[in-house]
């Protein structure tokens, strides 16, 4: 990287100097003293002193330790690359393009290097620089492709693990005409939810429900939402006893994400209706109370657990218990069921949309069939938000029992291999 070697010595008059200068095209020397590097002398700073009026007359005897540059880039050849390029262009404009004097490990002068070497060096760093980020980027690129390839795949196979239908009594009747109705919403913040549901039939004449909320988002909680499906149907024989079902749900996933040593966890309910009957027995893990419409009373009001038989979310603590709460629900009436991200919406004014403003939705809704009341609902939820958009997953279930079904009328219109799956 050196560019010459010229140098002169400190006691040198200007006028020796001058000469000097005009023997090579060099426009930098090196001043020493002896051996030893002091400075930097410039051509046009000797050039104009010496031809100034006078110049030469009051000025060619002077030591050209007189009229060294006042600042000069000294640097070592053990100096990193990167701080002697931020040194060198750091520089203040009037001594940018000076020269740049190289010394050894003690300090003794081995040359010059032209400002334009390391210009020339620098612009070849940063376009391998740029070549090796475009390279990166091509890479990261087709990372990213795969990533949101596998993304869009669990996405699809987690609205494929959703009920493609609902269970209907009398088997073949249709919402209109059954026993019930059923309707949801599903939303992911991302590409794939924390959030899930699971509508499957019990025989002779029971349907369950179950709705979770993993903790956070992505691929992980939409991971352990396929975890929770397959124990919900696993333990399905416990299905008349939820609160047993939930206890037994929780103990197996605190065993499988123990070695994982993160906390992980999930808040649910679940719930057994008996269509014959319209008795609903549940249970509850830190999940929202479901939202109770009571047609003939004309009251929407929570499916509450009592607070004695109600547990933590599910995963959190290894040894929690739940009970089972029961009500009977009467022709007409309907059950909401709901993850947080429905209700914690804030306006500007910092109000939260909450669990009773959705009741009174609801309450006012009521006359209307399922999915156009849970679509108004849904629209004027992301009205009340003041960004008009869910913040977090939501999921949303209603179920309506239209009339109880007579003993006779038993059995679900799903496929048999679903009914099986549902039965494992």
């Amino acid at each position: 990287m050196i560019g010459h070697r010229e140098c002169v010595q400190a006691k040198d008059a200007l006028e020796d100097v001058h000469r000097r200068f005009a023997q090579h095209q060099q426009e930098y020397m090196a001043v020493l003293d002896g051996d030893q590097l002091i400075g930097l002398c410039a051509r046009r700073q000797v050039g104009m002193t010496l031809g100034a009026r006078f110049g030469f007359a009051m000025y060619s005897r002077r030591a050209i330790r007189d009229m060294m540059l006042p600042a000069a880039t000294r640097i070592c050849v053990d100096d990193p690359l990167a701080g002697v390029l931020n040194q060198v262009f750091t520089r203040p404009d009037d001594f940018f393009f000076d020269d740049v004097l190289l010394v050894d490990a003690a300090g003794a002068f081995l040359g010059l290097i032209f400002a334009r070497t390391l210009v020339r060096l620098q612009h070849s760093l940063l376009q391998n620089n740029v070549r090796e980020l475009e390279t990166k980027q091509t890479e990261i690129n087709a990372k990213n492709q795969e990533m949101e390839h596998d993304l869009r795949l669990a996405s699809e196979i987690q609205q494929a693990l959703l009920p493609q239908q609902f269970p209907q009594f009398p088997a073949g009747a249709t919402p209109e005409n059954g026993c019930l109705q059923f309707y949801h919403r599903y939303q992911a913040s991302g590409t794939v939810s924390g959030d899930f549901f699971h509508v499957f039939p019990l025989p002779p004449h029971r349907v369950g429900i179950f709705i979770c909320d993993v903790m956070g988002h992505g691929v992980r909680s939409a991971f352990v939402t396929a975890m929770l499906r397959t124990l919900v149907q696993e333990l399905g024989h416990w299905g008349d006893n939820p609160g047993e079902l939930l206890t037994r749900v929780n103990a197996e996933l605190k065993a499988i994400l123990q070695s994982t040593g993160e906390l992980i966890y999930a808040t649910g309910f679940f719930l057994i209706l008996d269509v014959v009957t319209g008795r609903v027995r549940f249970a509850k893990a830190g999940h929202p109370d479901p939202v109770w419409l009571r047609a003939a009373a004309g009251v929407a009001e929570p499916l509450a657990c009592p607070a004695k038989i109600r547990g933590a979310a599910i995963g959190l603590f290894e040894g929690s218990r739940y009970g089972t709460a029961e009500a009977t629900l009467a022709p007409q009436d309907s059950l909401f069921f709901f993850t947080d991200g429905l209700v914690e919406l804030f306006n500007a004014q910092g109000e939260e949309f909450g669990e009773r403003r959705l009741a009174r939705e609801l309450l006012q809704h009521r006359e209307e069939a399922l999915p156009p009341a849970m679509d108004a609902i849904l629209a004027g939820a992301l009205a009340f938000a003041e960004d008009h958009q869910f913040a977090d997953d939501v999921c949303f279930v209603g179920l309506k029992l239209n009339r109880l079904a007579h003993p006779g009328e038993t059995g679900a219109s799903l496929p048999e291999a679903q009914i099986k799956t549902a039965l494992v």
